[in-house]
């Protein structure tokens, strides 16, 4: 633990600082004391800046963290978790996508829109090389991203498009074999469903809303995926699964 606790804690001056986020309910910002400690990611109602809630790889214990703080603990654990090195491949590839958005558009591109372009030339990646189960684990990525940026509604939308993809059994082949989906085959994992509940019982979606958002996203993938089970098909699987 001396050795992990000496690579974990920031250095200054050749002196450790205290480790990485406030154990105690701080902002992490600018001091000021909350009522009790966030169980997720909150606004300080004093400096208003968004406070993140982690936990830290050296001791295990969640802590208050900025921002900036966060992308350290994120490399300290791929550290720990021996992917460090995919893990400076991929901030390599995200600096390098900004920079061409930022020299295309003339402006500084923001985080939001440099990951989005990440994740859709991933999509085409997959897609090309008929790896549909890598396919739908981008848009499984894009659903998490957009749940936490508080879009719950482009979230949901996003859950139910991967929930018929999954209903299709979509297969990695590599271009290997043209059964690039095998409804025979299919999976649904719980945490799918369980995701797509908590997000009609937040945004107060009736099966009908449900079914209409199936349809219209259902459509697109239908025809462009030349899926084998038909949007109508996938909801009378889907329904019982989702409302009982």
């Amino acid at each position: 633990m001396g050795i992990l606790r000496n690579l974990f804690s920031a250095k200054k001056d050749g002196k450790p600082e205290e480790m990485i986020g406030n154990v105690d309910p701080v902002c992490p910002y600018c001091a000021f004391a909350l009522l009790k400690m966030p169980g997720k990611k909150t606004k300080c109602p004093n400096c208003k800046h968004d406070i993140y809630v982690r936990t830290r790889p050296v001791d295990g214990k969640r802590v208050l963290v900025t921002i900036q703080q966060v992308e350290a603990l994120e490399e300290l654990w791929a550290i720990v978790n021996g992917t460090h090195q995919e893990y400076l491949a991929k901030k390599r590839e995200f600096e390098e996508e900004r920079s061409r958005l930022s020299e295309h558009s003339g402006n500084a591109a923001d985080d939001r829109d440099v990951k989005w372009s990440i994740y859709n030339k991933e999509l085409m990646k997959h897609a090309n090389g008929a790896n549909f189960g890598l396919y739908r684990n981008t848009r499984l990525e894009m659903a998490e991203f957009l749940r936490k940026e508080g879009k719950l509604g482009d979230s949901l939308s996003t859950y139910i498009e991967i929930l018929y993809l999954d209903l299709n059994g979509p297969q990695n082949t590599s271009g290997l074999s043209t059964d690039y989906f095998l409804p025979h085959e299919s999976f649904v994992a719980p945490g799918i469903i369980s995701r797509i509940t908590n997000l009609i019982t937040k945004l107060g979606w009736t099966d009908n809303e449900v079914w209409k958002e199936l349809e219209r996203v259902g459509n697109i993938s239908h025809k462009a995926l030349k899926l084998p089970l038909s949007p109508e098909n996938a909801w009378k699987k889907m329904k019982p699964q989702i409302f009982g």
